[in-house]
């Protein structure tokens, strides 16, 4: 089994070439069409319903001006894999030195690895919603699930039935319409900043942006070209530059409709919460507390649609986390070119996974609260995603990695911008915690 290829195309390709076997996103990660789902997986969810229901309406202002640098990230991601034909953790290797390659994959093994534990346990959670019964069981079941669909099924073939359970979501934009909002408040937090000096505001910062500039999707977004080009048949009949610059010209219209929904998503969750919950000085103390924020429009139903919600994006945001780690491990062994590469990538993926699915048990035992994992994950993730961020910024400035297609000013000074300010919130929590 472990002899049978990993690579797997793009939806078009597995449809001309359906007996060939595929596995998950191991080779084959980018977001695609339902990337809004995978964005804003249970973590995003959950930390945008506790940002709305602690803060209210005063982060709105990092959903919406963070769009700007998504897009950034997004654009410099796939011109660097474009240009050089490989994946961010391969380039990283070939032009840093190993301890700063090494940073970067155990930036990913560990935040990734912990993020499939949180989503893991949320799945128990959405579970026991659904059919009761015990959440480490649904845990473990859901977890194996996954692991199953990413190795025996093309990616974007269970795609096209889970991205059903994700239009739950739309819950969320149902909850603005019905309840009032104001909206001259709305508007002003959505494009002016108001910051609040303490810790708790800071780390809710760090989590929001953690969630909303995903490094693993940076990661996907890149091997998702990686693997267009491979399978671009077109390619072969027009010079290089000319499909380099067909490639880029379809990654930036795809990337700002892709980004636009996922941020829209955050938006609505994060408004709604605000709407229903802190205007009612009502806290969100756990999972169970999220399905309130959704109760003015589905009434009896919250629970079980927060739980489709939770189980659809979770299964969709799974394999793009396991697929960024096991990229960035198989690049540290350096082991094998093409196929062989491949079944490496396999491997390390269900290592990933399955230690993801392992330690989601374990803390379930442990009874630790699920709403604190998945935010606390988001919040590992806003930690620890700068320094990746600038190595990605500067390998996009190095000719010897990307030649004449060097990010343009305005591309590194968005990015630049989003590094200073994961960087000072990172700073403002610590000397927040050392005042007081």
């Amino acid at each position: 089994m472990m002899e049978r290829t990993v690579r797997h195309a793009s939806a078009r390709n597995a449809q001309d070439h359906d007996e060939t076997p595929a596995r998950s996103w191991a080779a084959d990660m980018g977001p695609g069409l339902v990337s809004a789902a995978s964005d804003n997986d249970p973590s995003g969810i959950v930390t945008y319903s506790l940002a709305g229901a602690q803060f209210g309406y005063e982060m709105l202002w990092a959903c919406v001006l963070s769009y700007p640098s998504m897009v950034a990230f997004q654009l410099v991601a796939t011109r660097v894999a474009v240009s050089t034909g490989k994946g961010l953790t391969a380039n990283m290797r070939e032009h840093y030195s190993p301890a700063l390659f090494y940073l970067a994959v155990a930036r990913f093994l560990i935040a990734n690895t912990f993020n499939i534990a949180a989503d893991v346990v949320a799945m128990g959670v959405a579970a026991q919603f659904l059919w009761h019964g015990s959440v480490i069981v649904f845990a473990a079941v859901f977890g194996l699930v996954s692991m199953t669909l990413q190795w025996c099924v093309p990616y974007a073939r269970y795609a096209q039935v889970l991205k059903w359970l994700t239009a739950s979501l739309f819950a969320y934009v149902g909850v603005t319409l019905v309840r009032y909002l104001p909206w001259r408040e709305v508007a002003f937090q959505a494009f002016i900043p108001h910051i609040d000096w303490s810790a708790d505001y800071f780390t809710m910062l760090l989590a929001v942006l953690g969630t909303t500039i995903s490094p693993y999707l940076l990661y996907s977004q890149a091997e998702q070209q990686v693997e267009l080009l491979r399978t671009d048949h077109d390619k072969r009949h027009e010079d290089r530059a000319a499909a380099l610059e067909r490639r880029l010209t379809r990654a930036r219209r795809e990337t700002l409709i892709r980004t636009a929904l996922s941020n829209s998503v955050g938006i609505f969750i994060l408004c709604a919460a605000a709407a229903t919950l802190h205007s009612m000085r009502a806290g969100l103390h756990d999972v169970d507390h999220a399905a309130r924020i959704i109760e003015p429009l589905t009434h009896a139903f919250a629970g079980p649609v927060l739980g489709l919600a939770f189980i659809g994006t979770a299964l969709l945001a799974l394999p793009p986390l396991a697929g960024s780690a096991a990229h960035a491990a198989a690049s540290a062994l350096e082991r094998g070119r093409g196929e062989e590469r491949d079944r490496v990538i396999a491997r390390a993926l269900l290592v990933v996974m399955a230690v993801g699915v392992a330690l989601g048990v374990v803390l379930s035992l442990l009874r630790f609260e699920p709403g604190r994992l998945l935010y606390w994950a988001a919040v590992l993730n806003g930690s620890t995603a700068t320094p990746v961020m600038v190595l990605l910024v500067l390998l996009s400035t190095k000719r010897s990695a990307v030649g004449d297609l060097s990010a343009h000013w305005i591309l590194r000074a968005l990015c630049w911008i989003a590094v200073l300010g994961m960087s000072a919130a990172f700073c403002a929590r610590f000397a927040c915690e050392w005042l007081s």
